[in-house]
């Protein structure tokens, strides 16, 4: 039976899934089974279709919250920093949420320098731990981090025209239409963005942002912008148009 770690103190934690995001307090003494119960009412998705990461503060890597026992085994034995998010993701293919869309539901929002006054929130626990823009180096690490995701741009020898796929979705090809900047769109200022016109219609856009910007010309749903790691250059064949011997299907 795999070892578990119990502490009286509810920890907060950000909860997210398609339908809601909100800060709830986990007990680390609760078994998944347990979590997965409570959160229920919170996301709309049953505990049996659910799928739970863990992503700690400032980090990207997400750690599924998993066991085969989820009876018995306690959520404590993940490292469950305050303000850390947990995902849930449906595995139900078709889900019937009891939740009714966001757009429906009347918010309150609290004026921004109401919620800055609170000592209770995110930003709060992000200045008191000078996490994020309120670390004192943040504008040097933010310097190194766009200098890192321009210099993979130079290894990967992204460059437009050039074709080149999603190394992500090998079946999503095309042509690279735009390397460069994109203020409106979120990251780092100055870190590059690849503008990708797709052979087929399977984009996000039309090489427009939704801001309203546009940084090159395609159909619509031909276009789709991406980081650079996710792009590879290469002599790729439009679908369909591949050697006859070829056993590439449909996907």
């Amino acid at each position: 039976m795999a070892q578990s770690v119990t502490t009286a103190r509810d920890i907060p934690i950000l909860i997210t899934s398609t339908a809601s995001s909100s800060e709830r307090r986990i007990t680390p003494s609760w078994t998944i089974a347990q979590l997965k119960s409570k959160l229920e009412p919170v996301t709309g998705i049953s505990p049996s279709a659910q799928k739970l990461t863990l992503r700690l503060p400032d980090q990207r890597q997400e750690t599924p919250i998993e066991a085969e026992d989820e009876d018995s085994v306690q959520v404590g034995r993940w490292p469950l920093l305050a303000y850390a998010e947990i995902k849930v993701t449906s595995l139900d293919p078709n889900p019937i949420s009891a939740l009714p869309p966001l757009s429906s539901v009347p918010k309150y929002e609290m004026p921004e320098s109401k919620y800055e006054t609170l000592s209770d929130t995110v930003l709060a626990y992000k200045k008191d731990h000078k996490i994020g823009r309120f670390d004192p180096a943040a504008p040097e690490i933010q310097e190194r981090k766009v200098k890192k995701m321009w210099n993979e741009v130079e290894e990967r020898n992204l460059h437009s025209p050039s074709r080149c796929r999603l190394t992500d979705s090998p079946t999503k090809r095309g042509l690279i239409s735009f390397v460069g900047p994109i203020p409106s769109l979120p990251g780092p200022p100055g870190a590059p963005w690849i503008g990708i016109t797709l052979d087929e219609p399977v984009g996000k856009n039309d090489g427009s942002v939704p801001s309203g910007e546009r940084y090159f010309q395609c159909g619509r749903n031909r276009g789709v912008f991406v980081r650079a790691e996710r792009v590879e250059v290469g002599e790729f064949p439009e679908l369909g148009l591949e050697d006859e011997g070829s056993d590439m299907e449909e996907i």
